[in-house]
């Protein structure tokens, strides 16, 4: 019995796997199969949603063996903050849980001899400094501080080594069975979903906090703390069109993305122009500005738009205008 063609999505009850089956739905006629530890919400859109953890070999043995898969997105693991808490635990599920998917592609890719597209979402936690340099490139400061960046930085190596590779001292090596694509992403900003817990996540909380109507917002960091930020729109859009782009024109395999870079307070005078009353104060949480201040105030984004013509579509401003307050406002009729 022949196995069915899918796409293959881990993480899939997240912030952006809940986005992204919606998008794809609506893109590709492939069917989607999506990996939670918890059930699904809504599996209107997937063919399939299974239960069960990225760890568990029999149920990765099952999907091999069940699946045909073109495609995986890659999007379970554990964030920025909880890993800081359980260290040894989130190096089994960010670093031994994406060394099993890529397992599981290459397993895919030799099985029907051709190469099985792969996404990782990687994060500006992979930068290190004490010096915030106004815009830092791929190949600059990786020399992350926390346990979440390490595992990033890790597995995007990790994706070069396979991709290039793989048992290439023996009679069987074949480079390219595993193509590799990641995106290092920004904070990102969603208006259909809760914040996770990431440590990016002051903007976006703060943002909901508004909308819902509270009075006071309370930061974990202080006024002038600034990371590069975008829209979940423009990031969904990124990850659909790098993936859709032909391999011969991409010329890394890792590619930092992001569309505006402003400071809590900026932020906070924005939300005023729609939410007047609206007032923020500090509690500020040493570690986790800690983290914060070692990332860098803004991502050189170059290497995406020469390979694969990205841009993002909302700056700040039209994120305002057309993303954040005509959702937040709509929900509230």
């Amino acid at each position: 019995m022949s196995r069915k063609e899918i796409i293959l999505i881990t993480g899939s009850n997240g912030e952006i796997g809940n986005n992204l089956i919606n998008f794809l739905s609506r893109k590709t006629s492939q069917n989607i199969v999506s990996l939670d530890l918890q059930p699904a919400k809504d599996e209107s859109h997937v063919y399939k949603h299974l239960v069960g953890s990225i760890l568990d070999t029999q149920l990765v043995n099952d999907i091999n063996a069940e699946f045909e898969i073109s495609e995986i997105y890659h999007l379970a693991a554990m964030l920025s903050t909880k890993s800081e808490y359980a260290p040894f635990s989130a190096n089994q599920v960010n670093v031994d849980g994406t060394l099993k998917m890529i397992d599981l592609a290459i397993k895919q890719a030799i099985s029907k001899n051709k190469a099985v597209k792969f996404f990782f979402p990687s994060s500006i936690a992979v930068y290190g400094t004490n010096i915030k340099k106004n815009t830092v490139s791929e190949l600059e400061c990786l020399n992350p501080k926390t346990i979440y960046g390490m595992n990033k930085l890790y597995c995007e190596q990790l994706g070069d080594y396979f991709s290039k590779n793989y048992h290439r001292l023996g009679k069987d090596y074949q480079p390219g069975l595993l193509d590799f694509r990641s995106i290092r992403f920004p904070g990102i900003i969603s208006v259909t979903t809760q914040p996770s817990g990431g440590t990016s996540d002051y903007l976006p909380d703060m943002l909901h906090a508004a909308g819902t109507l509270e009075k006071k917002y309370i930061s974990f960091v202080n006024a002038k703390s600034r990371l590069p930020f975008m829209v979940m729109p423009d990031a969904i859009e990124a990850m659909f069109k790098l993936m859709n782009a032909q391999r011969d024109y991409l010329k890394h395999h890792v590619y930092n993305i992001s569309a505006f870079s402003p400071s809590v307070e900026e932020f906070h005078t924005k939300i005023l122009d729609f939410y007047p009353n609206f007032e923020v104060d500090y509690n500020v949480n040493e570690q986790r500005q800690s983290m914060v201040d070692g990332w860098p105030d803004e991502v050189c984004c170059k290497r995406a738009l020469h390979d694969w013509n990205w841009q993002p579509k909302y700056d700040l401003n039209s994120a305002f205008a057309e993303y954040f307050i005509p959702f937040l406002k709509s929900v509230r009729i």
